[in-house]
């Protein structure tokens, strides 16, 4: 697993690295160099690069990587924002110079252009940015942007992209829109959230020799943030999901889902589906009369007990047929296509008490929301808010959400007092201790119904006896888990239908517990 690291963090991991052992930052900026310069080679044998350096640190990762990517037999230009730089840059750039590696100060004029080249290394600005980029700086990165839209050049970013901010991934006024970004050591955070995931492209981890762990962030370092922690494909191949030869459906647990209404019967279809097609034993859909036709042809691998209405309300009897399935599950889920008459109000009562997991997501959330007299749940629950139904639980703008989802993140949990799955770009997961951001996701995904297929996979996994084994897999790990097929189920639709044309079934059937066919 991977974990993120604040731009602060770093920055004390970095000072307390150098001197605890003696080492000086421009070793620390050489490893950074040799990086970028791999990364280069992935994209131009030896052609033409050109090096876009600033003032700072970052700018000087830029000035030793031009330096060894000449002495490499490539080609390289470098054009800065000033010639005003200090510490360490100030050394590579005289290195720089002094290896004859042409340098050019860049106008703030608009008309200021780029030299051709094969490749764009982004070393302008770093994580530690705190204001807007404005002047040359701009202009830079506007020639940047055209040149990769006119000629599909490459960019790489030097630890994050010029102008996104570290910390919360902002876009401070002009940001680089990289191809692929190397940033060192660790992720930065903002590398992550808010606008970065438009920026970053493809995120490159590469190592700068620190040799400290993360169970050595302490004295200085801020131990209230540890940073996210990122699940990656692999993580499926570990035998946690494995089915031994002697089971049997029992071991996989009984879900009951309460979901879909009337013009909304596919939700509930495509929730059942997913949880069979992630590998629940036995899939009970808590069915409205007058859904049962269409979910028993939809999802004809689910129990469908039907629940009694009368002029499109459920009756009284309900909440009994209910809390006898409810009694039976393993896990349960409940907002999918629900509706919010005042009918389901009992059975949302009877599923905030019940004694297995549930997974609250869609019209359930937003019935919590004005009904929170309910909450806190249970802390073995999941709730999947989109921002939406964040701002409605929260009682505040989508805007508040979307600008600090890792605050949000918190509140939800203070408020839901349960596992919450914040869905975005960048899905982040928390149960108040861990905290777990989902990078492997599709376009394809921004379609209605696939929170739905997400429900479905969630309840699933949490539904599972065998995990069990595994002490520390709880409901924030189903629901990371979760995301992480969810996505990578996304990004195999998307392949095969295109990221347009891919249907929320396409998602479905493309779910595997496994990591199979991910590059």
């Amino acid at each position: 697993m991977k974990m993120t690291i604040t731009p602060a963090d770093m920055k004390a991991l970095e000072g307390r690295f150098m001197e605890e052992n003696n080492v000086p930052g421009a070793l620390l900026m050489e490893h950074a160099a040799l990086g970028v310069v791999e990364a280069i080679a992935r994209y131009t044998d030896k052609g033409t690069v050109v090096f876009l350096c600033g003032p700072g640190n970052n700018g000087g990762d830029g000035y030793a990587a031009a330096r060894l990517w000449a002495a490499r037999g490539g080609k390289a230009h470098i054009v800065e924002v000033t010639a005003d730089v200090h510490g360490d840059a100030l050394l590579n750039r005289q290195k720089a110079l002094e290896a004859g590696i042409p340098c050019e100060i860049a106008s703030d004029d608009a008309f200021y252009a780029l030299p051709r080249c094969d490749v764009i290394v982004d070393a302008l600005f770093g994580t530690g940015l705190a204001r807007p980029i404005s002047g040359a700086a701009g202009h830079i990165i506007h020639c940047a942007y055209d040149m990769n839209l006119d000629f599909g050049t490459p960019i790489l970013a030097v630890d994050i992209p010029s102008g996104i901010d570290g910390t919360t991934g902002k876009n401070r006024g002009y940001a680089i829109r990289a191809t692929e970004t190397v940033t060192f050591h660790r992720i930065k955070q903002g590398l992550l959230l808010n606008d970065a995931p438009e920026h970053v492209g493809k995120i490159t981890v590469h190592p700068i020799g620190i040799s400290f762990g993360d169970d050595l962030l302490n004295g200085d370092l801020d131990r209230s943030y540890l940073g996210l922690t990122i699940l990656e494909p692999s993580n499926l191949d570990d035998g946690l999901f494995r089915r031994p030869q002697t089971c049997h459906k029992g071991d996989f647990g009984r879900v009951v889902l309460f979901c879909g209404s009337r013009g909304m019967a596919g939700a509930a279809a495509l929730c059942a589906n997913a949880a069979m097609r992630s590998g629940a034993g036995l899939t009970t859909i808590l069915c409205r009369e007058s859904l049962l036709p269409i979910l028993q042809t939809l999802a004809p691998g689910a129990m469908c007990p039907v629940l009694p209405e009368r002029d499109g309300m459920l009756l009284p009897e309900a909440a009994e047929i209910a809390r006898k399935a409810l009694d039976r599950a393993d896990a349960a889920c409940i907002g999918c296509g629900l509706g919010q008459t005042s009918d389901v109000m009992p059975l949302l009562r009877l599923f905030a008490k019940a004694e297995c997991p549930v997974v609250w997501d869609a019209d359930a959330l937003n019935l919590l929301a004005k009904h929170d007299n309910l909450l806190p749940l249970k802390e073995a629950d999941v709730i999947t808010p989109h921002p939406g139904e964040a701002a409605r639980l929260l009682d505040c703008d989508v805007d508040d959400i979307t600008g600090d989802a890792l605050a949000a993140l918190d509140r939800l949990h203070d408020l839901c007092g349960c596992t919450v799955l914040l869905k975005g770009a960048r899905s982040l997961i928390t149960d108040g201790i861990d905290t777990y951001c989902n990078l492997y996701t599709s376009p394809a995904l921004a379609k209605g119904g696939s929170g739905d297929v997400l429900t479905g996979i969630i309840t699933a996994l949490l539904a599972r006896r065998f995990p069990e084994q595994y002490d520390w897999f709880g409901s924030a790990d189903a629901a990371a888990y979760g995301a992480l097929i969810h996505g990578l189920a996304g990004i195999r639709a998307a392949k095969i239908r295109g990221e347009n044309c891919t249907l929320p079934t396409d998602i479905i059937d493309c779910i595997r517990l496994d990591s199979q066919d991910i590059g």
